[in-house]
C-alpha cells in the first residue's frame, strides 16, 4: 500500500466529502480550511470570505488501488470547476475550485489533467493548482457531514445527487 494525499476544493467540503468516503482505495477523508491567511479560521469566518481560505478536503488514499488521476476524474465529474474564484465579489471564494498538492508530481499530473479537459470541453477550466498551504481542519461538526445528517434538506437536496451521479460513473471504484 502506498498512501498519498492530495487536498481538494470544489464548493462545500461536505459534498466532496461525501462521495470520496464511497470509493476503494480512499483511506480518510477530512474537511478543513487552505489558502486563506487567518491562522485557525472558523466556519463562519471562511463563509464570510474574508479569511481567502477555501473549504477543501484533504483526502489520503492508496494510489496502488485509486490512481491520483482517477482522483482528479471523481472531483471533475462532481463539482463546477468552470465558475471563476472572484464570485459576489469575493477576491477568492471560499467555494472555489483547487488542487493542492503535495508533491512535483501531483503537480504535473494536475496541470496535464486539466489541459486534457479544456482541449475536450474546449472551455477554460477555473481551477486553481498550488502547493499545499497550511492545512486547518474543520470543527468536529462538518467532519462526516452526510453520514451525521442524511435526512438534512440540504443532503438530500445537493450532496445525495452527486453521491448517486458517482456511484454510476464510478461503480467498479464503490467501496465494499
Amino acid at each position: 500500500m502506498t498512501l498519498e494525499t492530495v487536498t481538494l476544493g470544489g464548493g462545500r467540503f461536505w459534498d466532496l466529502e461525501a462521495v470520496f468516503q464511497q470509493l476503494r482505495g480512499v483511506k480518510t477523508v477530512q474537511c478543513g480550511y487552505a489558502g486563506g491567511h487567518l491562522a485557525f479560521p472558523s466556519y463562519e469566518a471562511v463563509c464570510s470570505g474574508d479569511t481567502g481560505h477555501a473549504e477543501v478536503v484533504r483526502l489520503q488514499f492508496d494510489n496502488e488501488v485509486l490512481a491520483f488521476e482517477e482522483v482528479l476524474e471523481v472531483f471533475f465529474k462532481v463539482h463546477d470547476a468552470y465558475t471563476p474564484a472572484n464570485v459576489g465579489g469575493q477576491i477568492a471564494s471560499p467555494l472555489r475550485s483547487v488542487i493542492f498538492v503535495h508533491s512535483s508530481q501531483q503537480r504535473t499530473s494536475a496541470r496535464e489533467f486539466v489541459k486534457q479537459i479544456d482541449r475536450i470541453a474546449n472551455a477554460k477550466l477555473m481551477t486553481e493548482i498550488a502547493p499545499c498551504p497550511e492545512f486547518y481542519p474543520a470543527e468536529l461538526e462538518h467532519q462526516n457531514f452526510y453520514r451525521n445528517h442524511k435526512e438534512d434538506t440540504y443532503c438530500v437536496e445537493f450532496i445525495l445527487p452527486k453521491i448517486m451521479r458517482s456511484r454510476e460513473i464510478f461503480k467498479k471504484k464503490l467501496a465494499a
